[in-house]
């Protein structure tokens, strides 16, 4: 009899293919243009917008979430430009109304964070967000150059603060603030806002002797000499008389006779200055002079130092 063999030949065969995650990176970003702050401003110092951009490598076929911070600490105290001087906070805003800030991973709220979305199978890899940046009015930031540097954080997930970031970038915002010094003056219950760069005054009847105060209002960024000057050394004159009578004025309980420039104060460091001095124009009882209006004109001076 003859035999038949079947031979089966079973082949079995795995195909693995390894597919690897898409890659987000932060592309790098230009320097922020520096700003000019006022710290007298009544106004908030806005800076110029400026950019960054989240790439994906490539697309996976699935959705890819993404958010992304300002600094690994919390806020604001992360956000503050710094000098020899001193330091300015800073906000960096989602929106042109500085409504919403961008802060940290330590702030978890969705409101504090840029977050987005690749589609599946995009046909776009990029996506470009805009930063706000606002210095508030008021801070206390004498004369120099404030530098800080932060970091943009980015999370491969919608919501940041847990692992490690896929993509860091760091830049540098600047902020100067310019010397300046000034000068007003006014009544003695004024202020510099309240001054004036004119200011009359009046003494009345001086056959017995007069006096009348008035105030010195300084505000400036750095340190300076305040000078006072006058017109005619010291001496009310009359356009009908050819007689004179001197006076004195007395700055903060110092009396001084007058000649046609006399420094009254000064300082030397950079610091944040606002200062009313209080004068008094004083005429001696006795002067024997005709009868008239007399008057003289005195000026202050403010240099930096």
């Amino acid at each position: 009899m003859r035999r038949r063999f079947w031979l089966f030949l079973i082949i079995c065969f795995a195909i693995v293919i390894f597919v690897s995650a898409e890659k987000l990176t932060l592309d790098p970003i230009s320097a922020p243009s520096p700003v000019t702050y006022g710290p007298f401003s009544g106004n908030d110092t806005c800076g110029q917008a400026f950019t960054f951009t989240v790439r994906m490598d490539k697309s996976t076929g699935t959705a890819s979430d993404f958010s992304v911070v300002i600094n690994g600490e919390s806020s604001p105290s992360s956000r503050s430009l710094k000098s020899s001087s001193g330091s300015i906070e800073i906000g960096f805003y989602k929106d042109s109304s500085h409504t919403t800030e961008i802060r940290s991973t330590a702030d978890y709220s969705p409101s504090y964070y840029i977050s987005g979305s690749f589609d599946p199978k995009p046909d776009v890899l990029t996506q470009t967000f805009t930063i706000y940046p606002r210095l508030v009015k008021g801070q206390s930031a004498p004369y120099g150059t404030y530098t800080g540097t932060f970091t943009l954080l980015l999370y491969k997930k919608s919501s940041p603060g847990q692992g490690n970031p896929e993509d860091t970038i760091s830049f540098t915002y600047t902020a100067a603030v310019d010397k300046a010094v000034d000068v007003r003056v006014g009544s003695r219950n004024a202020n510099y806002d309240t001054g004036a760069t004119s200011y009359n005054i009046d003494l009345g009847e001086i056959s017995n002797g007069a006096s009348a105060d008035f105030g010195i209002f300084i505000r400036g960024t750095t340190g300076y000499t305040l000078t006072m000057h006058t017109a005619s050394g010291g001496f009310l004159t009359s356009s009908n008389s050819e007689d004179k009578i001197q006076y004195t004025i007395i700055v903060d309980g110092k009396e001084y006779y007058l000649n046609s420039s006399i420094i009254l104060d000064q300082e030397t460091a950079n610091y944040l200055y606002s200062k009313a001095l209080l004068g008094t124009v004083k005429i001696p009882g006795d002067h024997g002079a005709k009868a008239g209006i007399y008057s003289d004109t005195v000026g202050f001076s403010m240099a930096v130092n």
